[in-house]
């Protein structure tokens, strides 16, 4: 049995809602923080493992709306409550804007090993239609700061399909390694239900690429961080060696995870949960668990097939089958004769894996075939 978790803290709340995002967070509610904190040190405080803490990973929204001191404290509940792993991966995820060298060097005094910054893009005219906050030169002055702060393993994300052309994508992806950062992620951009976007979209108001035009980027990624020394390792994630996001990581490689906070899911020992999406209900203790369910032996083997294959390194066939004790090619036999006459997954050296950035490209048609 594995005795490790990895420990997810969600932070709702925005200095500015962007016009594309659909995950849950609230513009105008930082009068609630302090309330919420306070919760959210309970949630934790509430759950109990014996299991040892690998990474603990502040996302939302915007983790940087907190004061260093709110982060002092939920980390000091999760250092009482649990045992950590002197070597766990700490991330933050942050506005440019917020990465000014005081707060950094508090962050640094936290603990906090890994930066995640929401830079999105190195083109003011496509920051301006993102909604972003902060302009190309804040976006550099940033990633500056939390270099010269001692930060060594920092993640920058890129935003793509508002109708970029080739050269400028080239003109992103030379931006992003001329910083020499770790780790880079790239999301191909999507119209969310609910979201500004979503309005502008349907109005003829705003276009974005077409799926030739975005499959074609998404290769010209592929190669160009390659050839820049970054190990294409998941479908949208480039790292230097040994930057790989360990906690992420974890997700795809179907380990326990926590996650605390408003709308946060858990998967823990076969069971998956997830938390209200109403902030009130959570703040209030309403309502706080809305989902959840024990996933049967044929569940696991299927969810954690698919996460699997979303890795470089896909599936390793031998230690699949004695972790899920099942035979993983028997039980895939059309799909997988499927997708090898089409050239889309490979077997090769006692792995099952999307064969290259081509297959990548179409991924989620692929891997729905297989749930």
């Amino acid at each position: 049995m594995n005795n490790k978790i990895y420990l997810y803290v969600h932070i709702p709340f925005c200095y500015k809602k962007c016009p594309y995002c659909a995950f849950v967070s609230y513009e105008k509610r930082l009068s609630s923080l302090a309330l919420y904190i306070k919760r959210l040190i309970d949630e934790i405080k509430d759950f109990k493992t014996s299991k040892v803490v690998q990474s603990i990973y502040f996302g939302g929204g915007t983790p940087s709306t907190l004061k260093i001191k709110h982060i002092e404290s939920v980390l000091n509940a999760v250092y009482s409550n649990f045992t950590v792993d002197k070597n766990a991966e700490i991330t933050f995820e942050s506005n440019p804007v917020s990465l000014k060298i005081d707060y950094l060097k508090g962050l640094k005094s936290l603990g906090i090993n890994r930066l995640s910054i929401g830079v999105q893009s190195f083109m003011d005219s496509k920051l301006k239609i993102l909604g972003r906050l902060h302009d190309s030169q804040k976006a550099f002055k940033a990633v500056k700061n939390a270099q010269d702060t001692g930060f060594n393993n920092i993640s920058i994300d890129l935003i793509y399909g508002l109708n970029e052309t080739e050269k400028d994508m080239e003109f992103e992806l030379k931006n992003a390694c001329s910083l020499d950062v770790q780790h880079i992620s790239t999301y191909m951009l999507s119209i969310e239900k609910g979201t500004l976007f979503e309005k502008l979209f349907k109005s003829g108001e705003l276009t974005i690429s077409n799926d030739e035009d975005t499959a074609n980027l998404y290769l010209f990624i592929s190669d160009y961080l390659k050839s820049a020394g970054y190990k294409h390792y998941e479908i949208s994630n480039f790292a230097k060696g040994g930057f790989e996001s360990n906690h992420n990581s974890a997700y795809w490689l179907g380990y326990d995870y926590r996650g605390f906070g408003v709308s946060a899911s858990s998967f823990v020992d076969g069971i998956r949960f997830k938390n209200t999406d109403s902030l009130d209900n959570y703040i209030n203790k309403k309502n706080y668990v809305v989902y959840e369910k024990q996933l049967d032996e044929i569940d696991k083997i299927k969810e954690a097939f698919v996460l699997l294959l979303r890795m470089k390194d896909g599936v390793e066939i031998e230690h699949f089958n004695k972790r899920y004790n099942t035979n993983i090619k028997k039980l895939y036999k059309n799909e997988l004769d499927k997708f090898e006459k089409l050239d889309m997954i490979k077997e090769k050296n006692g792995h099952i894996f999307l064969n290259g950035a081509e297959a990548m490209v179409v991924s989620n048609a692929v891997l729905s075939e297989f749930i």
